[in-house]
């Protein structure tokens, strides 16, 4: 398996490089390998995705040892880098410092922290956000750094405040007190582009804007697109058809027979830890 150190030296790798990357949001470690085995750079351990696996809204409601619990198993089951969701790190400069130190321990290449108060809301979703000052924002990246032990560790700091220039002027100032990387937002790129110049170089990240490309997301000024929610509706999707196929037919090979890829899907699937617990088996289990 690949270190946590180079995992995150690659990441910043990805940030420093010419063309935009994606981090595709997962839900669970077969899924995370599915994204490994596609050639993809990197998996994002989204707090939106973590929340509805469980059925629950985007809310907040899983705390600090319940992310642990759901991005442990993604940064350990991967040698890609993991961008992982913090939220506004569980509280305030205190809980970010337990919260940055914790998300070390169990490999995350990255994590994002925004500026909402806690617990925080999702906006996407129509809920109405609330969010701290720029002061309090602004020391929540300087307690983030300060308990950083491995400075390849990325901090992205995520602001979402909505007035245009007090966002602009938030990322700048989150940046210049420790954070590595600004979050770009928005579905205008001539405002996506005016944010990234708040940046003064530094890289961004943001979830790929519905409509646009990678390359339209590049062009607005973005180094990373978060892909989140797609490989879970996609995954429902082809699960539906599998479902009604059984209740028709009264079996599932009516839909896998057929299906796209199945047959190495399958294989694939059958095939986790397999290989890992016939090596350590061949080469210490004795005679």
């Amino acid at each position: 398996m690949t270190s946590p150190h180079d995992k995150r030296r690659r990441l910043r790798e990805l940030f420093a490089g010419p063309d935009i990357f994606p981090a595709v949001a997962c839900g669970d470690v077969v899924t995370a390998r599915l994204v490994q085995h596609a050639g993809l750079p990197s998996i994002h351990g989204s707090g939106s995705t973590a929340h509805r696996s469980r059925g629950m809204a985007d809310a907040g409601i899983l705390d600090l040892t319940e992310m642990l619990s759901h991005l442990r198993y993604l940064c350990d089951g991967v040698d890609i880098p993991v961008i992982a969701d913090a939220d506004t790190g569980f509280g305030n400069v205190v809980n970010v410092q337990r919260t940055l130190r914790e998300y070390e321990r169990i490999g995350a290449a990255a994590i994002h922290i925004e500026d909402q108060l806690t617990p925080k809301r999702p906006m996407h979703s129509g809920f109405e956000g609330a969010f701290i000052s720029r002061q309090e924002m602004v020391d929540k990246m300087r307690a983030a750094a300060d308990a950083r032990i491995d400075e390849q560790l990325v901090i992205i700091a995520r602001c979402d405040v909505t007035d245009p220039q007090e966002r602009a002027d938030r990322v700048a100032a989150c940046l210049e007190a420790g954070a590595d990387v600004g979050w770009l937002q928005g579905r205008d790129p001539e405002a996506m582009r005016s944010l990234k110049a708040a940046m003064n170089g530094k890289p961004s990240v943001g979830v790929l804007p519905a409509g646009m490309t990678l390359a339209e997301y590049q062009q607005a000024g973005a180094n990373c697109a978060l892909v989140v929610g797609s490989l879970q509706v996609a995954g429902l999707a082809a699960q539906l058809q599998m479902l009604q196929a059984l209740k028709t037919t009264g079996t599932p090979r009516t839909y896998l027979k057929d299906a796209a890829g199945a047959e190495d899907m399958g294989k694939f699937y059958n095939g986790q830890g397999t290989a890992e617990v016939h090596d350590v088996e061949t080469r210490f289990g004795g005679s």
